[in-house]
């Protein structure tokens, strides 16, 4: 059974890294290539982790003033019934694109990599009977498989980082600035949506006290860097083994990187199982985090059920199986970032408006 009371800090650091390191360490490498078309587009990510931490206020305001309710409690208490599900409904909405876009993308790169003749329903059907496994305890179970798992990850991205300096160039990553600086800073559209998984904290507020919540912007600024720095470590060795020029033309560059590393008469040629199997961990804590929002958003608009953690199940695995490759997913980011802008910018905004305007709080 769940009986974690509260979060930590250091279990609220290791729960937002956790749901922000995702698909993201995949994907970006090749987009921001192709945006910011620089050396120095390890910069972008910087910029992207400041946008971030402004936005983040928003939700330490809310949990400060809402001590121990979720997004779903707060848009209720604040809006009414009626509005409250409004935001909700589209809140969950979000929370499933989320969860069906990292499992599609994380059942593609199991395809191409690991088990090329499986189907596709069976991986990612696997990986939602897993998560729901995980989930079906509540949030406590969740948070300690986070942390158990959190340093096995970190250990695997750090042998690889460690093994790939052998083909770094550093001319690759020179000269810094040669672009104008707009330039870099273009590249935030793509950085600023690596970071999904901060707006999480309304969602695991049920397990942060108000007295936490004083020291609860530093935690989420210190998440926040710590996944920057991860991020801008891997693009600097992804430029300096690759190249910028290659960056654009592999879909996944950091796989590819690790596929590089050789050392002769070594008795493991495949480095790029160890990235994979590392990173297949971040991948599955990241969707377990949005398929749990997802499960809280269905039981808060409802009548609360056992039902609805295999009808979020359901639901991902339907919506996940309707593009027909990875091209098809990758189309529709530009829509789902729209949408992500809505869910996590726009929708915590106008409800700590609205609560500053009518002036009310909540006291745990």
């Amino acid at each position: 059974m769940s009986d974690l009371k509260q979060l930590t800090m250091l279990q609220m650091v290791v729960v937002f890294i956790s749901s922000m390191i995702g698909i993201g360490i995949i994907l970006m490498p090749r987009d921001l290539a192709n945006t910011v078309n620089s050396q120095d587009l390890w910069m972008s990510i910087i910029f992207g982790a400041v946008a971030v931490s402004v936005v983040s206020c928003l939700y330490v305001a809310l949990a400060v003033r809402y001590p121990g309710l979720t997004f779903y409690e707060m848009s209720t208490r604040i809006l009414g019934k009626f509005m409250g599900f409004t935001f909700n409904f589209f809140f969950t909405v979000y929370t499933l694109i989320v969860a069906a876009y990292i499992l599609r993308v994380t059942g593609g790169i199991i395809k191409n990599y690991l088990l090329d003749t499986t189907p596709l329903s069976v991986v990612i059907g696997t990986f939602i009977l897993v998560s729901m496994y995980l989930i079906y305890n509540g949030a406590g179970d969740i948070v300690r498989f986070f942390q158990l798992y959190f340093p096995i990850m970190m250990v695997m991205f750090l042998v690889l980082c460690l093994l790939s300096i052998k083909n770094f160039d550093i001319n690759h990553v020179r000269p810094v600035l040669q672009n104008n600086i707009w330039s870099t800073i273009s590249g935030v559209k793509i950085t600023f949506f690596s970071f999904l998984g901060m707006e999480l904290l309304l969602i695991f507020a049920k397990l942060i006290k108000k007295k936490k919540a004083k020291h609860l912007l530093m935690t989420m600024w210190t998440s926040i860097g710590l996944t920057a720095l991860i991020y801008v470590v891997f693009h600097i060795i992804s430029i300096g083994v690759l190249g910028v020029e290659e960056l654009k033309e592999i879909t996944f560059p950091t796989i590819e990187m690790a596929k590089s590393i050789e050392f002769q008469g070594f008795f493991f040629e495949r480095f790029e199982l160890i990235f994979i199997f590392g990173w297949l961990t971040t991948a599955f804590t990241s969707f377990t985090a949005y398929m749990y929002a997802l499960t809280l958003g269905l039981k808060n608009m409802f009548t609360p059920s056992r039902w609805f953690l295999p009808v979020a199940g359901a639901l991902i695995f339907t919506l996940t199986l309707i593009p027909e490759g990875l091209t098809e997913v990758f189309h529709y980011s530009p829509q789902i970032q729209l949408i992500s802008v809505a869910a996590i910018v726009v929708l915590p905004g106008l409800l700590l408006i609205v609560s500053l305007i009518r002036g009310n709080t909540y006291a745990a």
